[in-house]
């Protein structure tokens, strides 16, 4: 009987596996076609981020026998600073999630047009203003010195590859918001079949490069670069087909969305800052304080617990505005069965995999870097422990976002970032990379745990409470 019970619930989710969108006039039929975009999305998102983990993959066996430990470190601390720099899209690309999906939700066209077209503007702009930033950076960074360099040939291919990076990150902030406007309308299947697109496209770029170019700056240009162009081109493409396009309006609408999405994007801004300062830039941090050499073995531990992680991603990402759709609409039924499905359907995945990966991890890593890159079993055991808070701590973001609770997630970074930095940073001297991912478990489970289980603990809950009024106030 229970067998039958359990084949019976899993053939319900199955239903939301198809093209046809379902009647949305209650809020049954509203629950079931945010189930249905969700579960597109996530299909989507996870053909997008295998394809993603395959360029990593081919990427680090392909650069690693070739540039070697000092070079692959310098290559892998690049590639990484996507995450650490963040913030310099002033929190627009976030902010746009909830501003699209609330124009989309109130079925108002006009206001549609308004923000995505006020949303590209501003990120054009951002993104040509951290270019120049970045670039001047570059230039003026003593690269040799910083990253403890073996020599001056090696800290002029670190700057070539710095100035180099800086046009490739403008031109992602503006190909991710253009993302992110199609996430906000509940199209992320959209949006990762796009990405997955550009992954493609940029492995025969990658391996073309190593081949022939093998020097840092012409990897991140293979790698970044391809991805960042194909997305650009097809999200306008599409953007373009469904008439949200007129570069006529474009500085009107900028001017109108000015106080409405940065004010929004503040928020976010901070939360970008916070996640920089607090792990995003790991890399960058042990480069600095025990040399570019030894990130490799922390860079590879890091990407190997990816298909922990990724996966939990995967299953939250579309969720985003989904949250955000039945909050404005009020359906607080549906918000609160999806969250508790959802946590328990992530640990699930991020447990079993890690296990998988600590069992196997060294035989993994030694196999993908053809030997040139040994992960130590501890760096592995603090990888996973960090894998499952930070699964945790990805699906009650995705809640908090989609319903607007961002001020609160603010003050819990700012103290992670207060307990973490110092802490990593002697740990980091002492115990080199395991005692940095260490470190940082232990910063996040004090501070993001206690706060949000004790002081935010009654505001979190209030959105899923079904007796209690919406708090305008929250909706961006």
């Amino acid at each position: 009987m229970r067998t039958v019970q359990r084949l019976s619930a899993l053939a319900a989710y199955f239903r939301y596996l198809r093209l046809q969108p379902f009647l949305s006039g209650d809020e049954e039929g509203r629950a079931a076609e945010r189930y249905r975009l969700a579960a597109l999305g996530a299909i989507s998102t996870a053909i997008s981020r295998l394809t993603g983990v395959a360029l990593i993959v081919l990427s680090v066996r392909w650069t690693a026998p070739v540039l070697g430990r000092e070079r692959f470190g310098i290559w892998a601390t690049f590639s990484s600073l996507a995450i650490m720099l963040s913030f310099l899209d002033l929190g627009v690309g976030n902010a746009l999630v909830n501003r699209v999906a609330h124009a989309t939700a109130k079925q108002d066209a006009r206001r549609l047009s308004v923000v995505v077209m006020g949303g590209i503007s501003w990120l054009t702009a951002i993104g040509l203003a951290a270019t120049v930033l970045l670039a001047a950076a570059g230039a003026w960074i003593p690269w040799a010195h910083l990253f403890h360099l073996s020599s001056l040939a090696v800290g002029s291919e670190t700057r070539t590859a710095a100035l180099v990076y800086s046009v490739l990150f403008g031109l992602n902030i503006i190909s991710g918001g253009l993302l992110k406007i199609l996430i906000g309308q509940q199209r992320s299947y959209e949006a990762q079949t796009i990405a997955a697109i550009a992954a493609l496209l940029a492995c025969p770029a990658m391996w073309w490069t190593v081949q022939h170019a093998p020097d840092v700056g012409a990897l991140l240009l293979a790698g970044i670069g391809t991805q960042s162009l194909v997305t650009l081109g097809l999200v306008m493409g599409l953007l373009h087909s469904r008439h949200k396009l007129d570069f006529r309006l474009a500085f009107s609408s900028m001017a109108h969305e000015r106080k409405a999405l940065l004010t929004a994007s503040v928020l976010f801004l901070f939360l970008q800052i916070g996640t920089m300062i607090g792990w995003g830039g790991d890399s960058f941090l042990l480069a600095g304080i025990v040399g570019a050499s030894d990130v490799a073995a922390f860079a590879v531990g890091q990407r190997l617990f990816l298909f922990a992680s990724q996966p939990v991603s995967v299953l939250n990402g579309p969720l985003w505005a989904a949250y955000a759709d039945a909050h404005a609409k009020g359906d607080r039924g549906f918000i609160r069965k999806t969250l508790l499905h959802s946590f328990l359907l992530s640990m699930m995945v991020a447990v079993g995999i890690s296990v998988v990966l600590l069992l196997f991890g060294q035989w993994i890593a030694s196999i993908w870097t053809e030997n040139t890159i040994t992960v130590p079993w501890p760096l592995l055991a603090a990888f996973a422990a960090w894998t499952l808070l930070e699964s945790a701590g990805t699906v009650l973001s995705i809640y908090l976002n989609g319903t607007g609770i961002v001020r609160e997630q603010v003050v819990v970074v700012i103290c992670f970032c207060v307990v973490a930095v110092p802490a990593k940073i002697i740990a980091a001297l002492h115990a080199g990379a395991f005692g940095l991912v260490v470190a940082t478990t232990v910063a996040y489970a004090v501070t993001a745990v206690g706060l949000y289980g004790t002081v935010y603990r009654k505001r979190i809950l209030a959105s899923i409470d079904l007796s209690a009024r919406i708090d305008e106030r929250s909706v961006p």
